[in-house]
């Protein structure tokens, strides 16, 4: 049901990803100059040793005839031609690690984090009341509130990151440059991926909803969660699937110009996702594009 009902809401309400695509073209031009002083260096390194050729001509070889066999060749001579790179210029491999570290893990997740309890108080009000409000205001008049959230999730989000690299370089390890790799990778990342959106699906709506406050939110958040855990993740893991299958033919369909429309799309839909989720194993009422919805008691905590 909160699959559905959600889903529907984000339909009913879809000016919401254009407020988001707003935010992310406006967030991806600060990291992208707090990123300049680290990624031209690189970027040059890369361009001299014929990394970007290699990765151009490993997507052609699909069209070229030799099909994903000779994507998964050229995307490994990519790879060891990245290697050399750091392997013959250390100066280069220590600003990539920078650039990850400070860009990428702190202050990409700080700032990602930060359009949530906004745009949550938005759904709440749609969810509870079937107000209106817009993005923008609610994003400077809960800006306080943001910044403690975003700083308070970001070591959580940081742990599964790291959890989920490590898995990832496992597998590289367990299976080599194994055609099965890239397969196995993804399910992994989709099962861990569900569980760290479970644990925290109901972190943003119960401070969005003035319930709890930021710490006792994620406490909060996290009850719920391990309550109905069979539920909720499988309505995670059935979601970011769909996400996912419909990302990548979005992409290929587009050559990538459709990633537009699908990130700032899968964002709104996992926030709404979350308040629904959150009505729904409180037992509250809310409106799913215009009329009143019941959960189940069967559903609630």
């Amino acid at each position: 049901m909160s699959f559905k009902n959600a889903l529907k809401n984000l339909v009913a309400h879809f000016g919401a990803v254009w407020s988001l695509l707003l935010y992310i073209v406006i967030f991806a031009a600060v990291i992208s100059g707090l990123s300049l002083p680290f990624v031209m260096p690189v970027a040059r390194a890369f361009a001299d040793a014929g990394v970007f050729e290699l990765f151009r001509n490993s997507f052609a070889s699909i069209f070229g005839g030799e099909g994903l066999n000779g994507l998964w060749n050229g995307l490994y001579d990519t790879y060891k031609a990245v290697g050399q790179v750091f392997t013959d210029a250390p100066k280069i491999a220590a600003l990539t690690r920078s650039f990850v570290i400070f860009i990428v893990v702190l202050l990409f997740r700080f700032f990602l984090g930060l359009y949530e309890i906004p745009f949550a108080t938005v759904i709440d009000g749609q969810l509870s009341s079937n107000a209106r409000f817009g993005l923008g205001g609610k994003f400077f008049s809960t800006l306080t509130v943001s910044v403690r959230y975003s700083l308070c999730k970001l070591p959580y989000t940081v742990a599964f990151d790291l959890l989920i690299f490590s898995a990832v370089y496992g597998l590289g390890h367990a299976l080599g440059m194994s055609i099965a790799l890239p397969f196995a990778v993804m399910l992994v990342m989709l099962v861990l991926l569900s569980l760290r959106f479970s644990v925290v699906a109901c972190w943003a709506p119960s401070v969005a909803s003035g319930e709890r406050g930021v710490p006792k939110g994620f406490v909060r958040s996290a009850s719920i969660c391990f309550k109905r855990f069979g539920s909720i993740y499988s309505t995670y893991l059935m979601s970011l699937m769909l996400l996912f299958v419909v990302g990548a033919i979005v992409a290929l369909l587009t050559l990538g110009v459709g990633m537009i429309i699908v990130l700032p799309f899968s964002a709104a839909y996992i926030s709404y996702l979350n308040a629904t989720v959150f009505y729904v194993k409180t037992g509250k009422r809310f409106y799913v594009d215009g009329e009143v919805v019941t959960p189940s008691t069967e559903n609630v905590m």
